[in-house]
């Protein structure tokens, strides 16, 4: 190792060392000073509560009235729910003697400067008013109801959806506000809701971030005075390596996509040195290949086509149709749906050959493939089987639906003419058709339409003929 590289291993590590140092203690000491901070917020704000809870259940007055279904004749610290609110105080032989819950929770405002809101678990509240139908409508106004939870005093939808989870307090919003929780039990038992004081932590936070930051900064200070002369230096030529190692993985990859970045870096570039031809030269090299993959691409997608493609119909052909043939009928027997397929035939071709030459024949032949694509699916196989004749399986298709196409399909080119120097020629086709059975393989399947098309041929032509399951037996 050089002494150049020495130095800037050293001046690294020591640097390294250094800033982890420092945020290591400022972050201890931002911790304890926070986690003081909210322990001392909190216990205060609990000894208030509890406090003001205890003093008036045990000395208020401003309301009393005998309690219903009373269990517990003589009670301390409790809280009752009526049409106008909440209520604390005490029980002396099934009487209430006490006052609003609202001075608690105002007693405790006032004192430690905070927010304040109760959130009532609405299900709880359903469960014990269910006897009085009207009570919770009337309990609801001046409230915001909100799913399962009606809530009281300061609403903030950002704070309550931190309030779930809270167990004693929570620091939220980015340490800004601090959430305090406390339960209310209903007549010493029931969980109706919970207490949130909600106090802004900001002030704190900021006096608790002031001193460690300020240690923190001088020590950075420090470290980059002595570290970034060696870092200038090096910067720009470990950037552009990067940059060029990152690139090359991607080309090796054949993604192209960084070749925009390369040309920008290398139009903001100023300076003309060895880094400079360097990227220049690799930025070319992208482009020329990316442009021969292109080309290759093309070429490659159109002898793919020409090979599974017939030229004069523009149906797939004879290959194509063998192949996806093995997909299909593995499907069909694999999953037990049906499978039909269908061979045509032009009748009477040679006879159009003969006396209109194979020009016209040719006309006949794109009219029946147009009349095929027209009346088979995007799922359906359909292709020039060789010659006149053509085939088409229909995936997912009994022997009634391949009638109903086969028959549409011959209906409509006996009605399709081919015009030819203003006179319409036309002709006919016959289809055989067998529906595929367990244990079939295509050359059996391909044998009986076969011979349904012989059989439409020998008895008439201009007609559909469909393979019977005596005749298998009989074969």
């Amino acid at each position: 190792m050089s002494l150049r590289n020495k130095l800037i291993t050293s001046i690294v590590v020591t640097s390294s060392i250094l800033s982890l140092l420092t945020v290591l203690v400022f972050a201890f000491l931002t911790y304890v000073h926070i986690n003081r901070s909210v322990k001392d917020i909190y216990s205060m704000v609990s000894r208030t509560y509890a406090y003001i809870l205890k003093t008036l259940s045990q000395d208020a007055n401003e309301v009393s009235f005998r309690l219903k279904n009373c269990k517990h004749r003589r009670a301390n610290a409790y809280i009752v729910l009526r049409n106008e609110g909440l209520f604390v105080g005490r029980v002396r032989d099934c009487v209430f003697y006490g006052t609003s819950f609202r001075e608690v929770i105002e007693f405790t405002v006032n004192i430690n400067r905070v927010d304040w809101m109760i959130i009532y678990d609405r299900e709880v509240l359903e469960r014990i008013t269910e006897s009085e139908p009207e009570f919770l409508d009337r309990f609801i106004e001046g409230r915001v109801v909100l799913n399962d939870h009606i809530i009281e005093g300061r609403y903030n939808p950002k704070l309550l959806s931190q309030v779930e989870g809270i167990t004693g307090y929570k620091l939220t919003n980015r340490y800004s506000t601090l959430l305090m929780d406390f339960p209310i039990l209903l007549e010493n038992s029931v969980p109706i809701g919970r207490v949130i004081f909600i106090k802004d932590f900001s002030p704190i936070l900021k006096t608790a971030l002031l001193t460690p930051a300020l240690f923190l900064g001088y020590t950075f200070i420090l470290v980059v005075a002595l570290s970034s002369t060696i870092f200038l230096l090096f910067n720009r030529i470990v950037k552009d390596v990067s940059m060029l190692r990152e690139v090359a993985y991607k080309f090796k990859e054949l993604d192209f996509s960084e070749i925009d970045r390369l040309s920008e870096a290398l139009r903001k570039e100023k300076r003309r040195d060895e880094l400079f031809y360097l990227k220049r030269a690799v930025l070319t090299m992208a482009q020329e290949l990316e442009a021969l993959i292109s080309q290759l691409r093309n070429e490659k997608d159109k002898l793919e086509e020409l090979a599974y493609t017939d030229p004069l119909t523009e149906l797939s052909n004879r290959r194509f149709f063998l192949e996806e043939m093995k997909r299909v009928l593995e499907t069909a027997r694999r999953y037990k749906e049906p499978l039909s397929l269908m061979i045509l035939d032009v009748d009477n071709f040679k006879r159009i050959n003969d006396e209109y030459g194979h020009d016209v024949g040719d006309l006949v032949l794109k009219q029946l493939a147009q009349v095929i694509k027209k009346n088979t699916r995007s799922s359906d196989i359909a292709a020039r089987w060789g010659g006149e004749e053509f085939v088409i399986a229909l995936p997912k298709t009994d022997e009634k639906g391949a009638l109903m196409v086969a028959e549409r399909i011959r209906q409509e080119f006996k009605r399709s003419k081919v015009k030819v120097d203003g006179e319409e020629i036309g002709t006919t086709v016959s289809i055989g058709v067998a529906v595929f059975d367990e244990g079939y393989d295509l050359d059996r399947l391909i044998k009986e339409a076969d011979e349904a098309l012989y059989e439409a041929k020998r008895t008439g032509k201009d007609k559909v003929v469909i393979y019977k399951v005596e005749d298998r037996e009989q074969g």
